[in-house]
């Protein structure tokens, strides 16, 4: 997939695109494209300034993010280099992104099996979760994400119903979820999560569920923009199939 070219931050005016991480999208493509290989550094932050027309800020933000992704190694008055994330599926857990773009990026292809969705009332956990009562509505879900055709995930999710129509919850979570929660405007911007490990012989289904029973449950609850939780989503990451790269503060 070609790098899409980052414009001015004195010209780029769409709205709700944020020109950081357009430029750290940039650099990633480079980076999963082996354009820049572990243990290189990039192009110093005058340097992408310069072949990208954008302020030193938006050079810093962009670095932040491919930091909070496992990406980068930012090493003050030093520079940047490439981490070796070596072949696993990586993501960070400061960046709120999608499985499934997360398996495209290492070069993968993913498919996600929805096996159940279904509008109906929440569970007490569920209503203390989404802070909603036990009288509202919820769409609640169950997939399986693979990627190359192996189960790395099985996920358990419960959105806020917040009056979906019913072709958007026919169609729902068969791809990105994300997505969809976007087009109804609930799109999630934060997120706060327990991580446990988890041994369960009753996760998941079918053949792709593994012998061990051994998983990393990331248990969240997705917030949108003015704080309103819409989220609440339990994800059994299948052991050794799934990196998680988590930025340390200074």
């Amino acid at each position: 997939m070609p790098a899409r070219t980052v414009r001015s931050d004195r010209t780029l005016r769409r709205p709700g695109e944020n020109l950081g991480r357009l430029l750290a999208e940039n650099l990633r493509v480079k980076i999963m494209g082996g354009e820049y290989l572990p243990g290189a550094r990039l192009p110093s932050e005058a340097q992408i300034t310069e072949e990208y027309g954008v302020s030193r800020v938006t050079v810093r933000t962009a670095m932040k993010l491919l930091e909070s992704q496992g990406l980068v190694d930012v090493r003050h008055g030093s520079g940047s280099y490439v981490c070796d994330f070596g072949s696993g599926i990586m993501a960070g857990l400061q960046e709120l992104r999608s499985m499934s773009a997360s398996i495209r990026d290492m070069g993968m292809t993913p498919e996600i099996e929805r096996r159940v969705v279904v509008r109906r009332k929440p569970t007490a956990t569920e209503s203390g979760r989404l802070q909603i009562s036990e009288d509202d509505s919820v769409i609640y879900i169950e997939r399986a994400v693979s990627a190359d055709g192996q189960i790395v995930a099985f996920s358990y999710e419960v959105i806020l119903d917040t009056g979906f129509p019913a072709r958007v919850v026919e169609r729902i979570g068969k791809v990105s979820m994300f997505h969809d929660l976007e087009q109804q405007g609930l799109l999630p911007v934060r997120a706060l999560a327990k991580v446990h490990a988890v041994s369960s012989k009753e996760i998941g289904w079918g053949r792709g569920r593994p012998d061990s029973g051994l998983y990393l449950l990331l248990d969240q609850v997705h917030y949108e923009r003015h704080g309103r939780p819409v989220v609440y989503s339990q994800t059994y990451f299948v052991e050794g199939r799934f990196e998680f790269a988590i930025l340390r503060t200074r």
